[in-house]
C-alpha cells in the first residue's frame, strides 16, 4: 500500500510540475537534498512518468494534433507548416540529448544547479510577464523563431530550468500570445518527450511493480492534463507574474539554505 501510495502521489507531483513552469526536476533534486530517504524514482518508473504526462498533453491538444495530420494526409496551402516547425524546434534538444547527456546527468545530483535553474526560470517568466500579448499565430513564426524556442527547450535539460517556462517565455518574445505561446510549447514536448521514451523504453522491460508503476503514470496522466487545462486558463487572463514570483522566492531560498548550509 505505501508503494502504492507513492508512486501515486510521485505521479501527482511530476503531473504538476511538468506542466506548471516550476520545473519538476529542480523540484525532484531539491526533495532529495531535504527529505530523509527520499530518492530519484528509478529509471523505468521515470519513463512512465513522462509516458503519462505525454498522454495528458496528447489528449488536451488532441484537436491540434488532428488538425495537423489532416492537413498534412489533405495537402492543402501550409499544411506541412507546423508539423515541420516542430521537428526543427525538437532538433537542439536532440543534438544536446545524443552529444552532451553524459555531462548532463551529474547535475542532477547538485542543489546548486538546480537552485540556480530555478531563478534562471523565473527571470525568464519576470520578462515575459512583462511582454504585452502577441497576435502571431504559432503557425504563422518564422523557422528561425522555432529554433530559438527549440534552443531555450535544450537549456531546459538542466535541472531547475522549467521546460513549459522557458519555451513559452520564448515564444513570447517571439511575438505569439501567452495562450499560443503555451499550445506551441506543449505541442513542442510531444517529439522530445515521445523520443526519450521510446529511447529509455528498455528500461521498463522486466521491471517489477509494473502496477504500481502504472498507477503512478496514470495519476501523472490526470495531474497532467488539469495542469494544463490550469495553466491554460491563467494565460488566457496574462498571469505569469506569480509562477515567476514562485520560482525566485524557491531559487533563492535553496541557494541560501541548501547550498550557503
Amino acid at each position: 500500500m505505501t508503494d502504492l501510495f507513492n508512486s501515486i502521489l510521485l505521479g501527482i507531483l511530476q503531473g504538476v510540475t511538468e506542466f506548471l513552469p516550476v520545473s519538476s526536476s529542480g523540484h525532484l533534486v531539491l526533495a532529495q537534498s531535504i527529505l530523509p530517504g527520499f530518492s530519484a524514482p528509478s529509471a523505468a518508473f521515470d519513463i512512465l512518468l513522462h509516458g503519462g504526462t505525454l498522454i495528458a498533453v496528447i489528449a488536451y491538444f488532441y484537436r491540434d494534433i488532428i488538425e495537423m495530420i489532416v492537413g498534412m494526409v489533405r495537402p492543402r496551402e501550409g499544411g506541412w507548416k507546423l508539423p515541420l516547425l516542430l521537428v526543427v524546434g525538437s532538433v537542439p534538444v536532440g543534438l544536446v540529448g545524443f552529444l552532451l547527456m553524459d555531462a548532463i546527468k551529474p547535475l542532477f545530483s547538485s542543489p546548486r544547479v538546480a537552485s540556480g535553474g530555478l531563478l534562471f526560470t523565473g527571470v525568464l517568466l519576470l520578462i515575459a510577464s512583462r511582454l504585452r500579448g502577441g497576435r502571431t499565430r504559432m503557425s504563422e513564426i518564422t523557422v528561425g523563431s522555432a529554433v530559438l524556442i527549440g534552443c531555450f527547450q535544450a537549456v531546459a535539460v538542466t535541472p531547475g530550468v522549467s521546460r513549459s517556462g522557458a519555451t513559452i517565455a520564448a515564444a513570447m518574445l517571439v511575438g505569439l500570445s501567452a495562450t499560443e505561446a503555451a499550445r506551441f510549447s506543449f505541442l513542442l514536448s510531444i517529439p522530445a518527450v515521445g523520443g526519450a521514451v521510446l529511447l529509455e523504453g528498455k528500461s521498463i522491460l522486466g521491471a517489477g511493480h509494473m502496477a504500481v508503476y502504472l498507477a503512478g503514470a496514470l495519476a501523472a496522466a490526470v495531474a497532467g492534463w488539469l495542469s494544463i487545462a490550469l495553466l491554460m486558463k491563467v494565460l488566457a487572463k496574462g498571469k505569469l507574474l506569480p509562477f515567476a514570483v514562485y520560482c525566485l522566492s524557491i531559487g533563492f531560498l535553496s541557494l541560501v539554505f541548501l547550498v550557503g548550509s
